[in-house]
């Protein structure tokens, strides 16, 4: 989830929460009702209602075939988070003869063959399948405390999902996570360079787009992409929003200038030929309106475009897709796959360090 307590200049107050004089948070603006309501776009179409719930549903991604799902949901059958009205935990949904079957829940008590047991009280987000199927990358946050993300990894060997290890843990996975800062939703453009997003006080303007590179075998400093690309709002990208040739990079974006529709608008960034991140281009109304449209990625064949609706200020999303071909700016974008397994050389390494 790409989302966090805002600095106190900034009167965007995107599902922020408020600390109150107790130490608990407080939602600001959030939406009460169990109904969704209307506000999508009019191409928009709702994933279905085994997708979709009376609860919030975001964050969508695919296995390389199409026929697995994973997302995030506070349906019922979630962890409940201590102190806070709100849980989000990961879930996992099969497409069988063109329809998605009732999620399963990726907590405990599940089959190891099945899925992994990685949902707990904290709050899991942002989860994608590796290419291979046998890697799931996650961000895991302190319940209501969106500043606190760290990146997670849980992989299958010899059929059985194992536990989940924070990145840093892992000798193959650059070590990025902070004790005091959020990283979440990287795009693994290949074994050698990552995108991710970084929101570090003192460092970042709010939530920034960052990369890290591996030069000689050795994973290098972060670097910002810069302040052409990143606002002084919150910018951040998902799974896929990358192209193929590394040249364009869909982000989502909360800066309230250069023709934003409202709340998290989803946006494009092209490289120029200096490979510098220019400023990026609405995406137009095909996906964006005044509410919070965001962390949307592709389907494998990169053909469909899903990501999260929902009301201004509210965790009331519901899961929806457009066809890329009906957005303009996307016509020529062919998006990168699902990320690579970047464990697989080192299967037997990752088991003893369990």
């Amino acid at each position: 989830m790409h989302i966090k307590l805002m600095g106190p200049a900034r009167v965007l107050v995107v599902f922020a929460f408020l600390l109150t004089p107790v130490g608990t948070y407080a939602m600001s603006g959030m939406d009460m009702h169990s109904g969704h309501g209307g506000g999508t776009t009019a191409l928009s179409k709702s994933m279905g209602e085994s997708i979709n719930s009376s609860e919030s549903e975001i964050e969508i991604t695919y296995s390389a075939d199409g026929k697995t799902a994973i997302f995030v949901s506070g349906r019922n059958g979630s962890i409940p988070s201590p102190g806070v009205p709100y849980h989000f935990d990961i879930w996992m949904s099969h497409n069988v003869n063109g329809k998605w079957q009732a999620p399963i829940h990726l907590g405990p008590g599940i089959d190891p063959t099945v899925g992994p047991n990685i949902n707990t009280s904290a709050w899991e987000l942002e989860p994608s399948f590796s290419d291979d199927g046998n890697v799931i990358y996650f961000t895991r946050y302190e319940p209501g405390n969106l500043s606190t993300g760290d990146l997670y990894v849980t992989q299958k060997i010899n059929g059985v999902w194992q536990p989940a290890r924070n990145w840093n843990d892992v000798p193959e996975l650059p070590h990025i996570n902070t004790p005091t800062g959020e990283e979440h939703c990287p795009i693994i453009a290949s074994d050698s360079l990552i995108y991710f997003n970084y929101q570090q006080p003192g460092v970042t303007q709010d939530s920034d787009v960052w990369k890290v590179e591996k030069k000689d075998g050795v994973w290098q400093k972060p670097e910002s992409l810069g302040p052409r690309l990143n606002s002084p709002y919150r910018d951040h990208m998902h799974w896929t929003g990358l192209s193929k040739d590394g040249k364009s990079l869909i982000i989502t974006s909360t800066r309230p200038d250069m023709g934003s529709r409202g709340g998290h608008d989803l946006w494009i960034s092209y490289q120029n030929p200096k490979g510098e991140w220019q400023e990026p281009l609405n995406l137009g109304d095909t996906i964006n309106t005044a509410g919070e449209d965001m962390c949307w990625t592709f389907t494998p064949d990169g053909k469909t475009f899903t990501g999260s609706w929902g009301l201004r200020d509210s965790y009331n999303h519901d899961v929806v897709w457009v066809q890329k071909d009906n957005v303009p700016l996307l016509k020529n974008f062919d998006p990168i796959g699902p990320p690579p397994n970047l464990l697989t050389v080192n299967k037997k390494k990752f088991s003893e360090t369990k």
